[in-house]
């Protein structure tokens, strides 16, 4: 039995994605939680320097910088888990510029101004995180298959 795989691509259902032609799909890799990704708890100094070297860019930008530092430790936490458990993204266009890096998609990805952001491509994406931590490799295998009943094991990474 396979236990695990580190990283596996995932294909959004976000807003009919996987109804459209496949070039056209966003797509990302997914590194799925570990147990031990899960049983520790972040403090805020250590997640703050985080921020300070991995958003830098954003903190040094007068129009973004003051959002930055003033988000909430439970956003930073969200947004470091995203940027160490994502890469690879594909169709991620914002203005006619794909983006690739997990910060830039993460930041800017329009979410739902109401209350309820479950439906948003960001929570998709950080549901899966926590949803396939304890799957086998053919469990994970078998949640990433694509409506046709293919999976997306050969552009699994080992």
């Amino acid at each position: 039995m396979e236990l695990g795989i580190a990283w596996f691509v995932y294909t959004p259902v976000w807003k009919n994605n996987r109804d459209l032609p496949e070039e056209e799909q966003l797509s990302l890799k997914i590194k799925r939680l570990r147990p031990i990704d899960t049983l520790y708890e972040e403090n805020e100094k250590d997640l703050n320097k985080w921020r300070d070297v991995h958003l830098k860019k954003y903190l040094d930008d007068e129009e973004h910088g003051q959002q930055i530092k003033q988000m909430p430790f439970e956003v930073l936490k969200l947004i470091k888990r995203f940027a160490t458990h994502t890469k690879d993204f594909k169709n991620f266009l914002f203005d006619g510029l794909e983006k690739t890096d997990p910060i830039d998609v993460f930041l800017n990805i329009p979410n739902p101004t109401n209350d309820d952001q479950s439906s948003s491509l960001i929570m998709e994406v950080i549901n899966v995180l926590g949803e396939t931590a304890e799957l086998t490799g053919e469990e994970l295998k078998n949640y990433v298959a694509r409506p046709d009943g293919s999976t997306s094991a050969k552009g699994v990474d080992a």
